[in-house]
């Protein structure tokens, strides 16, 4: 299912079911960009000098520097940097998908569907008329193959490139309780804390703590993998860092303008970059044609 997000496929197109957008409409105050009511919650000191949460910049040799080996799974978590890869590998040339593998499939169901058959994660989820070069975003919100299929994609891609996504949890946590953009939620935090997600049970997830474990235990899941596979290269990405796009540009030999995670609109959404407000836009636009429709 794809309840959770109107994104739904690679180009921001935006689906949402027709109650959902006539709701949104009636409510003047449910604007892409505006400020909602939920205050930004502080992580715990405890937290704040674990390693889990700050990205490594040397896990990459420079001598790999252009040449690393494909396909590219991005393991990180959703409002977490996703669309800036995804965008970034495509300005830079590559086929990179979001969310959908292809028009029919979420990547999600294709790469389940693939390994409950006997396969490879990938079988179900590769098209013909393209070979898939990055993965940016693997899970629909509700099942996770980079959680649930960890051990399938490493055992089955033994020479792939695995990224880590990093930012403040604080303000990853805050886009979560904002995301999708209507005032009254659901909101994306509210959704995963009933999916029953391996290392984040039903119930769990009531405040940034508990969003701040289930990262840190992924993060540190696969860290130890990678330093037990030594075929595997990880890239770590802090997506807050300003360099982040020299580094991105030296590692795969793609422009750094090409790295495009801007604030929007850093007074009424701080947390929201640019491709979140073009498909705030659009959902809004459904929302109101929709309703337009109905009168």
């Amino acid at each position: 299912s794809d309840e959770w997000e109107p994104i739904l496929r690679n180009k921001y197109e935006a689906v949402e079911d027709e109650q959902t957008a006539t709701d949104d409409k009636t409510n003047e105050d449910e604007k892409a960009t505006t400020k909602d009511d939920k205050a930004t919650e502080k992580l715990s000191p405890f937290y704040s000098s674990k390693s889990c949460f700050k990205a490594r910049s040397n896990t990459v040799p420079e001598h790999l520097y252009g040449k690393l080996q494909k396909p590219y799974f991005n393991l990180g978590f959703p409002k977490m940097g996703t669309s800036s890869l995804h965008n970034f590998f495509e300005c830079g040339g590559l086929n990179s998908v979001h969310f959908r593998c292809n028009r029919a499939d979420s990547c999600a169901r294709c790469m389940r569907q693939s390994v409950e058959a006997g396969g490879l994660p990938l079988d179900l989820c590769e098209m013909s008329s393209r070979k898939i070069d990055m993965y940016a975003q693997m899970d629909d919100g509700i099942y996770f193959p980079q959680i649930e299929l960890l051990d399938e994609l490493v055992a089955g891609y033994p020479k792939a490139t695995l990224f880590l996504t990093f930012r403040s949890i604080e303000k990853w946590y805050n886009s979560l309780n904002k995301w999708p953009p209507r005032k009254n939620g659901p909101h994306m935090n509210d959704k995963l804390k009933k999916h029953n997600i391996t290392g984040f049970p039903s119930g769990v997830g009531e405040n940034v703590d508990e969003f701040a474990d289930w990262f840190c235990n992924h993060v540190e899941r696969v860290r130890d993998i990678v330093a037990r596979s030594p075929s595997l290269t990880l890239v770590e990405v802090d997506i807050e860092d300003p360099t982040i796009a020299k580094r991105m540009s030296k590692m795969f030999d793609i422009d750094e303008n090409c790295w495009g995670h801007t604030n929007a609109n850093p007074m009424s959404n701080p947390d929201m970059d640019l491709s979140e407000v073009q498909v705030a836009k659009k959902f809004i636009e459904i929302a109101n044609r929709k309703a337009d429709d109905k009168s």
